[in-house]
Formats: structure tokens, C-alpha cells, sequence
């Protein structure tokens, strides 16, 4: 009777010693240590497109203003539109310094500055229109003229027609060859502030980005 549970009785044993082996080598074993987390990348102040937007303009113009006797409603639209179209511009800042009565106002500015540029809205009556002699003629000649700081020489200047809606009409536009002639205030004085931010990207050294 012996002999027939010895077999049982052997592969009950040999169970329990497997059973205490592995009991034994799980009370041994350590926790897994958590993963160290990667690092975020670091994103300085130069790759932050926040710190490109907010970055300073590379070139200031101060803008003077010296108007007709006449002291037409359009003359303040240009004027006001002229700087808003110039603050729209990359890296351009535009500052108005109010009415400037004669150009040697606006070269004695430009002699104090260090490294803003000058720029003189010059406004006139346009009332000489191919050969025509126009009365309270409503068209201006808008000219703007640019001065160096430190030294006041004038650098570039530019010329822009402005012709109402119901004036003479007399002049005709011959743009590339000619100044633009625009029918709105607004038309004018931006075409005016593109004309300068043309010369500001070839010759003062803006840089497009």
C-alpha cells in the first residue's frame, strides 16, 4: 500500500519546493524604478516667434508735416495715413512730429537726431495742370523728402499727385514714367509711404523676415 502513494506522495513534495522557490525569488525581486522623464526641449527667447514679433524696429522715421495755406480737410488724411501705412511695414517705426514750416526745420531735426531719419510731408496746391491754370484747384502735389540724422543731408525724395473726385482733372497720369496720380487721400499717401519703404529696403538697410 506504501509503494502505491509513494509516487503521489513524491510529486506532492516536489510541487511545494517549487512552489517556495518561486515564493522566495518573488520576495527578493525589487520594484521597477519609474523611468526618468525626458527633458521638453528648451525653447529660448531667439526661436520664440513671440520674441520676433515684439522685437524692435531696425529703423525709426520721424515725420514732419508742412502744409499749404489753404489748410485743406485732405491734408490731414494724408498725413495721418501716410504714418498709419508706414507703422504697417516690418520693422519700420513711423513717429509724428507735427507741422513744420519750413524745410530747414526738418533739417535742423534730422542734425539733432543720432539714427532717426527725417522725413518732411511736403503739401502743395497743384493748381498748374498741363498748361491750365486751375482756381481753388481741390489737387495737391504731395512731396516727401528724407534727411539723414547727424549730418541733415537729403537723401531721397519722392512725389505723389493727389486729384479729387470733381476737380480739374486736367493732369494725366503717366505712371512708371511719372509720379502716380491717385483719387483718394488715402490712396495717395499710401502710395506715398510705399514709395519711402522701397528706398528704406534698398538703401537704409531694413531687412525683410
Amino acid at each position: 500500500m506504501w509503494s502505491k502513494r509513494f509516487p503521489s506522495l513524491l510529486l506532492l513534495i516536489l510541487a511545494c519546493l517549487v512552489c517556495a522557490d518561486r515564493a522566495r525569488g518573488q520576495s527578493g525581486r525589487r520594484p521597477p524604478q519609474p523611468s526618468s522623464p525626458v527633458p521638453a526641449e528648451r525653447v529660448t527667447a531667439k526661436d520664440s516667434p513671440e520674441s520676433a514679433e515684439t522685437s524692435k524696429p531696425e529703423i525709426t522715421v520721424l515725420v514732419g508735416r508742412q502744409p499749404t495755406s489753404r489748410r485743406l480737410l485732405s491734408e490731414d488724411t494724408i498725413y495721418a495715413a501716410f504714418i498709419q501705412r508706414l507703422n504697417q511695414q516690418k520693422n519700420v517705426e513711423a513717429i509724428a512730429i507735427g507741422d513744420l514750416k519750413k524745410r530747414e526745420n526738418a533739417i535742423k531735426q534730422a542734425r539733432a537726431e543720432t539714427n532717426r531719419y527725417v522725413v518732411l510731408l511736403q503739401l502743395e496746391i497743384d493748381n498748374f495742370q498741363e498748361g491750365t491754370i486751375v482756381l481753388n484747384s481741390p489737387d495737391l502735389e504731395i512731396k516727401y523728402l528724407v534727411f539723414a540724422p547727424r549730418s541733415g543731408q537729403q537723401k531721397f525724395k519722392g512725389k505723389v499727385y493727389y486729384q479729387a473726385i470733381g476737380g480739374a482733372r486736367a493732369r494725366k497720369d503717366a505712371w512708371p514714367n511719372g509720379p502716380p496720380i491717385k483719387i483718394t487721400p488715402e490712396a495717395a499717401a499710401h502710395a506715398a509711404a510705399d514709395g519711402l519703404y522701397d528706398w528704406l529696403l534698398l538703401t537704409a538697410g531694413i531687412r525683410q523676415r
